[in-house]
């Protein structure tokens, strides 16, 4: 499997919500980066749960791969997110109840692959437009 292969399978796999495959895609020491909510993450488990409190804010959350490059092991999505945010949002700042507003939010994730498997994933979006499209960005 090439590096956007890779890269590939685990957007789909959040895709589909498909928390066992998502979880493949990984190495058991992967560290995984979201500056937009400051979080810091090592380890499948850490991993896997963050991205499933994204499914319970956006139950139907969706990306769309709209460019993939790749060089020396590293795969670079362009993406973009959409969903309702039909959950709470945790923020640093506390807890945005549902507001029931559909989201479409650009993003980048840059993936680390060794053999087969995802090492480090960094993770960027537009949070300031994100709140905004909820009604609680100004």
């Amino acid at each position: 499997m090439g590096t956007i292969d890779v890269a590939r399978e685990n957007v789909e796999a959040f895709n589909a919500a498909d928390w066992d495959r998502f979880g493949a895609t990984m190495s058991e020491d992967c560290v995984y980066d979201e500056p937009g909510t400051q979080r810091h993450v090592e380890g499948v488990d850490g991993i896997l749960e963050i991205n499933r409190g994204w499914r319970e804010t956006f139950p139907d959350a969706h990306g769309t791969i709209e460019r993939a490059i790749a060089a020396d092991g590293t795969a670079t999505l362009e993406i973009t997110w959409e969903g309702t945010q039909a959950g709470p949002l945790q923020t640093p700042e506390g807890e945005l109840p549902p507001s029931n507003r559909h989201v479409t939010v650009k993003a980048a994730q840059v993936f680390d692959i060794e053999g087969d498997k995802i090492k480090e994933a960094h993770h960027y979006f537009d949070m300031a437009g994100m709140l905004q499209q909820i009604g609680a960005g100004g």
